[in-house]
């Protein structure tokens, strides 16, 4: 096990009021993993998210890496890594530049993090574009340099939020299958939030289902197929339309 969530609960504070956006949240993911988190819409998915990425703290229970608090990790070191929705991306600087953003943010940029980006792009299709600018890519190759940016930092764990909302249909089954590939070919574990039943059977080893606010786990699915197969491949098989069916379900009793 990698990371843990034992007991997690959030609250909200204003002025006024209070709201209790996650209660007694417990869940595990292991190393290698692809865990994705599935919840009706409002239902605390993305703040889940948030306090893994240290953006927020738990009101009550603890959240562990390699079985430590994850909360003694600060700063430079935090070893969680998060790509949001969009890749904001630097449109003033190069693809290069804006995949090297992490270790200079950190100011640990040397040559080893150049050679390390470029290997990146070249491996991931994207080399004869380094000196570009992200106005000159499309969608998905945009995905792909934010995806190589955030691995730049080599984090314990990545965060996925809705990474693929802002793409067309079609754009967004070929940009799974990249960022499957490149998350599996550098070996990390992943946590993914979507709103979307379908990429997330296809993309995930174990899926994370969430109640309506406050959120709490109603079940862990696993999917199992086999690995080897791609996104694209995973959603033409037999028991796909199995787990969509059982989600749904366990989303509309609740």
């Amino acid at each position: 096990m990698i990371l843990s969530l034992q007991g997690v609960t959030f609250t909200y504070q204003t002025r006024d009021a209070e709201t209790k956006a996650v209660e007694d949240m417990t869940f595990s993911v292991e190393e290698g993993e692809f865990v994705g988190i599935v919840g009706p819409s409002g239902c605390g998915k993305t703040t889940v998210l948030n306090l893994l990425a240290g953006l927020e703290k738990p009101s009550d229970g603890e959240i562990t890496l390699r079985g430590g608090p994850l909360s003694d990790y600060r700063g430079r070191e935090y070893p969680i890594a998060l790509m949001p929705q969009h890749d904001q991306l630097f449109e003033w600087r190069t693809i290069e530049k804006n995949v090297l953003l992490g270790p200079e943010i950190r100011r640990t940029k040397g040559e080893s993090h150049v050679r390390r980006g470029r290997e990146l792009l070249d491996k991931y299709g994207l080399k004869e574009f380094a000196g570009k600018h992200p106005s000159e890519l499309s969608g998905g190759m945009r995905q792909r340099a934010a995806l190589i940016r955030t691995l730049m930092t080599d984090p314990d764990v990545l965060l996925l939020d809705e990474p693929f909302s802002a793409l067309d249909f079609q754009t967004r089954l070929k940009v799974c299958d990249d960022v499957h590939a490149i998350i599996k070919g550098e070996k990390k574990t992943a946590v993914l939030v979507s709103h979307d039943i379908s990429e997330s059977i296809s993309l995930c080893d174990r899926i994370v289902v969430l109640s309506k606010r406050p959120a709490h786990v109603l079940e862990v699915i696993t999917i199992d197929c086999d690995k080897r197969l791609s996104p694209l491949k995973r959603r033409e098989s037999g028991s796909f339309s199995n787990y969509f069916e059982k989600i749904w379900r366990l989303l509309e009793d609740k």
